[in-house]
């Protein structure tokens, strides 16, 4: 396994004041996942995806604007702006992931490589739920927009303590991470009224 992430990131609209697990808290996971490649949306609790990288959470977010004019407006999710927050995660946490971008972990596990990959969200929910029930807390796998940006996916009922939520940034087009998102996706942010 690749040396742990002292954090990850995470984009998600903001409610400034709403307490940690309520909803659009930094913690809060929507009940009703089942669209996403990893989700278990037969799994209290669901799944947490997290990224390695600022950058690549705003990516992940923002990619359905590639090649378009991104405004503020386009940082807004029913009705609460995206923020981004730095979550810590524990290197006992880490080493419980199966990490899908490891040769050796697909084989020991039997998965081929293309399935992780798979447009099928049937197969990869399958994936996460056969990698789930032989008792790891998450997994590891590289991002369909970058082969070099990784993401976290963590199983919440296999969490043996809480994770620490730092204080988000509301985002706006000119952030720094936004503007990196921008650049990799092709997009410009509209001009300032």
């Amino acid at each position: 396994m690749s040396e742990a992430p002292a954090a990850a990131w995470r984009v998600f609209p903001w409610d400034p004041g709403a307490e940690p697990g309520e909803p659009f808290s930094a913690s809060w996971v929507p009940p009703s996942q089942g669209q996403g490649r990893f989700d278990l949306p037969a799994t209290p609790g669901g799944v947490l995806y997290l990224a390695e990288s600022p950058v690549h959470a705003v990516a992940e977010r923002i990619q359905h604007f590639r090649g378009q004019v991104l405004d503020e407006a386009d940082l807004r999710v029913a009705g609460h702006p995206l923020a981004l927050v730095r979550v810590e995660i524990p290197e006992r946490l880490f080493a419980k992931l199966a990490d899908l971008c490891d040769p050796t972990v697909l084989i020991r596990l039997g998965i081929r490589p293309d399935a992780t990959a798979s447009g099928s969200r049937r197969t990869t929910q399958q994936l996460a739920a056969a990698i789930r029930s032989v008792g790891y807390r998450g997994l590891r796998w590289w991002s369909a927009l970058r082969g070099d940006w990784h993401t976290l996916v963590l199983f919440r009922d296999r969490l043996t303590s809480p994770l620490s939520f730092e204080s988000p940034e509301p985002l706006s087009p000119s952030h720094e991470a936004v503007q990196v998102a921008m650049r990799e996706l092709g997009m410009t942010a509209a001009p300032r009224r």
